[in-house]
């Protein structure tokens, strides 16, 4: 839905799904629709290219748009699980022309826009710590997190990080290895320091949650409301931001809508994008530079010179040695190969999103599996 804009016509769908395929097309009138990039790029050339896949699969996809001569690419997050390719996605889309775009979508909204805004008015005087909790993994949450820290703050540049990582568990999300749980001390310019911490503790732990403090006051933001304490609010005062909270879409057609169009604005020769290429790295290197802290066992000091995934480089180490084991993936009810797509297609004719679809269609299949096991 954040496609549907006047000046943006969706005229095909890629996936090696054809049920997928036949699903998107049916439902947003898509004209064409093809199996493999490589099959997209050989009979068109589109303006822009989103890459909807999973983390391991986003350089690909951007590297053959760049190469293609697509204008703009807006790619999910995270950017990529390393630093070597995100700077292969760099370096290619600068070197076609070609706009890339993260979509770390949630610097639209409107709490963490007026929490920026305050910050930019001196509201709380200078910023000397930040909080921020996630649950379901550095790379899933971790990375809206710290890039929403980095934009309330202006994308300060990064200084130093300290990280621990806990991992006893075969824990996967979208295919890609994971810790069972994280933190990280990360020191900016000028002296803010942020408190990150994921999968620890889930008390007011979400990807959208931060908490500043300055010499002179406080900040609470999420996506959907911003509250200040300052020497003139006597207490907490919430901060209007000109939108029923209600109406405020987190990660769905508003914020992605906002961001296209951003998109579309640099293409057209406007300033540089929220989201860009450029400032997706940094958040790159700080999940990055916690990883390899916890590998060293020392401060990190940027830029990072590990451009692997240091948690993948921990396990053929044999520093994090398995106490649980199976290995299991928290996302792994996203994959659609081998569902009841019949099924699919009555859950989506009720109303209900892919998500909680996929979620569902899992539940029953292990449900059904249960009693298959039992006789």
């Amino acid at each position: 839905s954040g496609y549907k804009l006047a000046g943006i016509e969706v005229s095909a769908v890629v996936d090696p799904l054809k049920a997928a395929r036949d699903q998107f097309s049916s439902e947003y009138g898509i004209a064409a629709d093809y199996e493999s990039v490589e099959e997209l790029f050989s009979a068109e050339k589109p303006d822009i290219v989103s890459v909807c896949t999973w983390h391991l699969l986003h350089p690909g996809p951007t590297i053959a748009a760049a190469e293609a001569g697509v204008s703009g690419v807006i790619c999910e997050k995270p950017m990529a699980v390393g630093l070597d390719l995100a700077d292969q996605m760099i370096e290619t889309c600068e070197r076609h022309g070609t706009k890339l775009v993260i979509s770390h979508q949630r610097r639209f909204t409107p709490g963490w826009e007026k929490a920026r805004e305050l910050v930019v008015n001196g509201a709380i005087g200078k910023i000397e710590h930040v909080d921020s909790k996630v649950m379901q993994g550095l790379l899933n949450c971790g990375t809206h997190a710290i890039d929403g820290v980095r934009f309330v703050l202006g994308d300060p540049a990064t200084e130093w990080v300290m990280g621990a990582v806990e991992r006893k568990s075969e824990r996967f999300e979208r295919d890609t290895p994971i810790e069972d749980g994280s933190m990280g001390l990360i020191q900016l310019e000028d002296g803010i320091q942020i408190n990150f911490q994921s999968d620890l503790d889930p008390q007011k732990a979400s990807p959208g949650h931060f908490i500043f403090r300055g010499d002179r006051g406080f900040i609470e933001t999420t996506e959907t409301w911003t509250r200040l304490w300052n020497e003139k609010t006597n207490g907490w005062e919430d901060q209007g931001l000109g939108i029923e909270k209600e109406k405020i879409d987190v990660i769905g057609g508003m914020s992605n809508a906002r961001q296209a169009k951003e998109l579309v604005n640099w293409i057209e020769g406007g300033p540089e994008h929220r989201c860009s290429g450029r400032y997706a790295r940094a958040t790159v290197e700080i999940m990055m530079a916690i990883l390899e802290s916890a590998r060293r066992n020392q401060v990190i000091r940027l830029p990072l010179m590990e451009k692997d995934y240091p948690l993948e480089l921990m396990i053929e180490e044999g520093l994090l040695p398995p106490e649980e084991e199976g290995a299991y993936d928290i996302r792994g009810y996203l994959n659609r190969e081998g569902i009841d797509e019949v099924r699919y297609a009555q859950l989506r004719a009720e109303g209900l999103g892919h998500h909680p679809i996929m979620r569902k269609l899992y539940e029953e299949r292990k449900t059904k599996n249960e009693k298959i096991d039992n006789g």
